[in-house]
């Protein structure tokens, strides 16, 4: 009986020992599992696709583009230009001329029109094309053929291609260089058939839409029955855009 007793004994205790480690492992196992679902449920939710965030990702976006289109530059652009031609030439004693012109930009065409005292007094018309660049006010290249009327002799006119570039060094400073071709000329010219290429280049300084610029020139021609004609030196002057 003593026997029997002793053995139930040990074998309750036994199986309450074996059913709480049971319960603890069912508990454990019941907590991360529950963890994982929870994970996997939070990812899913971050990912879930709503009409009201869509709404509301639209209304940002419409806000953001008015805010574009409120501070963007516009595809317009005008600008006045006028310089001091401090410029010599071996033909006449010119010593001291001006330079005064215009321009217009639409997106990435552009016309200008100037007048210049160099070898000789000019008028100039060109077309523009920026092919590098978002707007004349900034580091750009910009491809341009003209027209230029001459008021030597009997008068005559000139073809002309060239090629500019504008290269901002920071916010405010910059370097402007620019190189043309004349094309031989129409008859009148006092050396025949001139032609001949001109270069222009040195720094600016912007000041908002004000700049200053300084920039040597140099143009050489060449006609008929040894003709030949050069013009050299400083055009310091300001241009405005708007």
């Amino acid at each position: 009986m003593g026997t029997s007793l002793t053995k139930l004994v040990f074998g309750f205790l036994g199986f309450a020992l074996l059913a709480s480690s049971a319960s603890a492992q069912s508990s454990s196992y019941g907590s991360g599992g529950w963890s994982f679902v929870g994970r996997k449920a939070e990812v899913k939710r971050q990912a879930r696709w709503t009409l009201d965030e869509w709404l509301a990702t639209r209304d940002r976006m419409r806000w953001s583009d008015m805010w574009l289109a409120l501070n963007s530059p516009s595809p317009y652009e005008f600008f006045v230009i006028g310089a001091a031609n401090l410029a010599k030439n071996d033909i006449n004693s010119r010593e001291f001329q001006f330079k005064y012109g215009f321009g217009a930009y639409a997106s990435i065409f552009g016309i200008e029109f100037d007048h210049e005292d160099l070898i000789g007094s000019g008028y100039n018309a060109r077309l523009h094309v920026r092919i590098f660049g978002t707007n004349v006010q900034n580091t750009n290249l910009t491809l341009h053929v003209g027209l230029r009327q001459r008021d030597e002799g009997a008068g005559y006119r000139q073809t002309y291609a060239g090629a500019s570039t504008t290269l901002y060094w920071n916010r405010f400073f910059g370097i402007f260089g620019q190189y043309r071709y004349y094309f031989g000329s129409t008859p009148g010219a006092p050396g025949g058939d001139v032609r001949g290429p001109r270069y222009e280049g040195g720094p600016f300084l912007d000041f908002g839409p004000f700049r200053i610029f300084g920039n040597y020139v140099y143009e050489r021609e060449s006609g008929q029955g040894g003709y030949s004609a050069v013009g050299k030196g400083w055009m310091l002057g300001g241009q405005l855009f708007f």
